[in-house]
């Protein structure tokens, strides 16, 4: 066989399949260079701010939607945080409910507003509603804090938001943590996933001077920036968009691994694939409508944090891409041989394979996690790869705006959860 030139380009063959192979080879050894280089900053955990006197007031607010099952001992933990009393009020918005989610969320001691709208359904529209409440009643908070119905908090939640503002940090997402790992092999894959996260991107990104991204839940935002930026979020992630549009204004979303809140995961693999694909097609439909205002703004101002986050928002694009290469490599590896193409250098996968088995272990032993859940561990692959074509979905289909609540019943209290 003869080569034109040093590239190897088959005689008579067109060179653009060639440079466009080349081209997805270096875009997946990027990828793993560059997420392997953020996750090594994980590995140190951030010194904590200083304790400060209880100052702030915040404004606790909990969107839920048919949560009777599971409110009355979220709000049991607020009123059990360790900060003065007078200095949070907590505000329940029952959205669209049918069963008795207002009546526990008033016989718990919360202050309830009742929301119909059967056409503007979903957490943006009942936290919209909620936050022009709020500001009608005449009364400063420095922050708003967020909650979903089903989670349990920690007592010293409150006061780490008040250390982190009084920083001068304004947006703030807390450690979140599994309530029901041990409840089946979905829940512990979700568990593992949040505790990654946590730890190789909420932390390593903080520890690094960049921009994380809000969780949805456990969440705490100075008043000012509600002002500035207000609450105008209309994708399926109106966290993962909250946090892009207020760094558009230039404020940083930061991590507070003091504390931490802990939420009920799903248990039932249809029911994780169901809520997954609607996180990651508003994971692509953030990165459809912000990701060019940012990458603008981090050329024009210079902003390498504005600029990075575009980087992290593409990651839907990471996973296929490099999913692409892979079964490229495996599968018609021999036949593009002949175009002279060098086939993907093995060292990036196995070092992402490496840190898929390491990463889950090494958090175990840095944040002295539950053992029994690591069980679970072998079917974790399982759970991973269907990544894949969840994320191949979403980016097929980011028009859907469909909301499907995610139903809880784990109505277990702080005290009874085995740590």
């Amino acid at each position: 066989m003869t080569y034109l030139d040093p590239a190897a380009t088959v005689i008579g063959t067109p060179a653009w399949p060639l440079w466009l192979l080349r081209g997805l080879e270096a875009a997946v050894v990027f990828v793993v260079v560059y997420n392997l280089a953020v996750y090594l900053g994980g590995l140190r955990n951030p010194r904590p701010v200083p304790r400060t006197a209880p100052r702030a007031r915040f404004a606790v607010l909990i969107p839920a939607h048919n949560e009777e099952a599971v409110i009355g001992p979220l709000i049991e933990s607020l009123w059990r945080q360790e900060y003065p009393r007078h200095l949070y009020d907590v505000f329940v918005i029952a959205d669209n409910c049918t069963d008795g989610t207002a009546a526990a969320a008033r016989a718990a001691g919360a202050r309830v507003w009742e929301r119909f709208d059967h056409r503007r359904r979903g957490k943006q529209y009942a936290v919209a509603y909620a936050l022009e409440r709020i500001a009608s009643l005449g009364r400063r908070y420095d922050a708003v804090v967020m909650f979903d119905a089903d989670n349990l908090v920690q007592p010293n939640f409150l006061q780490v938001m008040n250390d982190h503002l009084a920083a001068g940090e304004k947006i703030i997402q807390a450690y979140v943590d599994a309530k029901n790992p041990d409840d089946s092999w979905v829940a512990a894959a979700f568990a593992f996933s949040f505790w990654m996260s946590n730890r190789w991107r909420l932390q390593a990104r903080h520890n690094w001077g960049l921009c994380g991204a809000l969780a949805g839940t456990g969440m705490c935002i100075a008043w000012e920036v509600l002002e500035r930026v207000g609450w105008d979020v209309n994708t399926l992630t109106e966290d993962l968009e909250f946090s892009a549009k207020a760094l558009l204004h230039g404020y940083v979303t930061t991590f507070a691994r003091e504390t931490r809140i802990y939420d009920e995961k799903v248990t039932g693999f249809v029911a994780s694939c169901r809520q997954r694909v609607r996180w990651a097609r508003g994971n692509v439909q953030v990165m459809l409508i912000h990701a060019p205002r940012l990458l603008w703004a981090g050329l024009r101002q210079l902003d390498p944090v504005k600029f990075e986050f575009v980087f992290d928002l593409t990651r839907p694009l990471h996973l296929v891409v490099t999913a692409a290469a892979s079964l490229l490599n495996l599968v018609a590896g021999p036949a593009l041989a002949q175009w002279g193409w060098i086939p993907l250098p093995e060292w990036p996968v196995r070092l992402t394979a490496l840190f898929a088995l390491a990463g889950p272990l090494l958090v175990l032993v840095l944040d002295r996690l539950p053992l029994r859940p690591y069980r679970f561990i072998p079917l974790l692959p399982l759970f991973q790869y269907s990544w894949i074509a969840l994320v191949l979905w979403a980016l097929l289909t980011p028009r859907n705006r469909q909301w499907v609540p995610t139903v809880h019943t784990r109505a277990v209290r702080l005290g009874e959860l085995s740590r």
